[in-house]
């Protein structure tokens, strides 16, 4: 992608990005067109070649750029869980963001590597890192809370990392498909739940004490 030598060209250039990055979310990249993007973008042809040598190159910037957009935010949210209040806070924003698009194109990140997986392999390995990067961040978000004494120092935090990344991806398809923002909430509840399973005991409500 060529950096343009103007503060012209550079907002020209991430308008095309921010667009084609929405529609390929809500849309899918197979089903939006360089010419859709253009359109949304309020730009031309020439300046799109002026910046992307080809769709393929348009696609590897939003990949760029969505994981550099939504990852980030994940890690610095998790790096400040200290209570099972935190976490809950983290998913619900995770909904309220879904339901602010109005439920279009399932995970940023997600939906993405499912439809690049088998089309472009260096892209899928791209966003298979960023997924195992929120992963690693799931896994030090609740090894917080076990220093903080809201997990059991036995529980298997990378397991349960993964199984909580599970759901969260679960949560937005189902949020997607039914364009329902209670059943994103159910899903995501339950996976708090299961969290606080591994809750010494007194720290979890739903734990009893005398079992």
């Amino acid at each position: 992608m060529a950096e343009p030598p103007t503060e012209r060209g550079r907002e020209t250039r991430d308008a095309i990005l921010a667009c084609a990055a929405r529609l390929f979310h809500q849309r899918g990249v197979k089903a939006t067109s360089v010419e859709d993007v253009l359109a949304a973008a309020g730009a031309g042809k020439g300046q799109f070649y002026r910046y992307f040598a080809s769709k393929s190159e348009l696609v590897g910037a939003v990949v760029d750029h969505q994981v550099d957009r939504y990852l980030t935010p994940q890690r610095n949210a998790l790096e400040r869980l200290e209570d099972w209040s935190d976490l809950e806070r983290y998913l619900t924003d995770l909904a309220d963001r879904h339901e602010q698009r109005r439920f279009a194109g399932g995970c940023p990140l997600g939906s993405l590597a499912v439809e690049l997986s088998g089309r472009d392999e260096n892209l899928h390995a791209q966003l298979a890192e960023a997924l195992a990067e929120w992963q690693a961040s799931l896994t030090a978000g609740l090894r917080r809370l076990t220093r903080s004494g809201h997990i059991r120092e036995d529980a298997p935090l990378e397991r349960l990392a993964t199984a909580t990344l599970a759901s969260i991806q679960g949560a937005y398809l189902l949020a997607t498909v039914h364009a329902d923002r209670e059943v994103m909430d159910d899903a995501l509840a339950e996976t708090v739940g299961n969290l606080r399973r591994h809750a010494p005991i007194g720290d979890d409500p739903t734990r009893n004490d005398t079992a």
